[in-house]
């Protein structure tokens, strides 16, 4: 049994929250169709990410442009730069400019065939295709993070082992491949790049981090850091005018 006494504040919290996010999953298989529970589950997500996340950007869904034409795959989740617009629609799917987004989640319920893995990167491709128009602006913060990349994560309620999952992940184009990989049952995957934790020379393609409360904590770090950075993005709006 895990020692409350001697977790930090911020660990003992994660502790709770991932207990109180399964509890919620669990509540919303009473819904009894598919299309509807996966929808509840998405906003139980959005909702958790708009109450933990610092308030500089807007989590929204919808699909991401660029100004040659290109468009990203639907987005169940997108975190977008606040002083950024974006073309709203009643259905709550809005169009995305991509210098306004920061990061995009696809979120899953569950993850045991490496078929959803090739069907989550095709729309990982989807968004690490677009282009910005300028890569002009200013950031305050830690810049060590590519000024236009947009972060992709996948989030899970459940999944295989993640050393099953990294190894699936490194199996498909590295196009496909996210930043970030979230099972609330697990831990997380974190891309072995340098950007967000330092190159371990000894693994794969991912960090593997065990334990859902952590890989929890250090989703929420990893999200306040990209989040809490100071912007400006130069966009040249006449390229999309054309």
């Amino acid at each position: 049994m895990t020692d409350l006494a001697k977790m930090s504040p911020l660990m003992e919290y994660c502790n709770a929250a991932v207990a109180a996010l399964k509890a919620q999953y669990e509540m919303t298989s009473v819904l009894g169709h598919a299309a509807t529970t996966g929808a509840a589950r998405e906003i139980l997500i959005q909702k958790f990410l708009i109450d933990h996340l610092p308030e500089m950007t807007s989590v929204v869904s919808g699909v991401i442009v660029d100004a040659k034409g290109n468009r990203s795959k639907q987005q169940d989740i997108v975190l977008m730069l606040k002083s950024m617009p974006r073309l709203r629609f009643a259905s709550g799917h809005d169009l995305i400019f991509q210098e306004g987004a920061v990061a995009t989640f696809e979120i899953k319920t569950s993850i045991f065939q490496r078929s959803v893995i090739e069907d989550i990167g095709a729309n990982i491709r989807s968004v690490k295709g677009l282009s910005a128009t300028s890569l002009g602006g200013a950031s305050l913060g830690n810049l060590d993070w590519p000024h236009a990349r947009i972060l992709t994560a996948v989030l899970t309620y459940n999944g295989s082992c993640l050393s099953t999952i990294a190894q699936w992940w490194g199996n498909i184009p590295e196009g496909d491949r996210p930043d970030l990989y979230i099972d609330l049952s697990n831990g997380i995957l974190i891309r072995n790049e340098g950007l967000i934790d330092p190159v371990d020379d000894g693994a794969g393609d991912y960090l593997i981090i065990e334990g859902a409360s952590l890989g929890l904590a250090r989703f929420l770090t990893i999200l306040t850091e990209k989040t809490s950075l100071i912007q400006f993005r130069e966009v040249k709006w006449q390229d999309y005018i054309g």
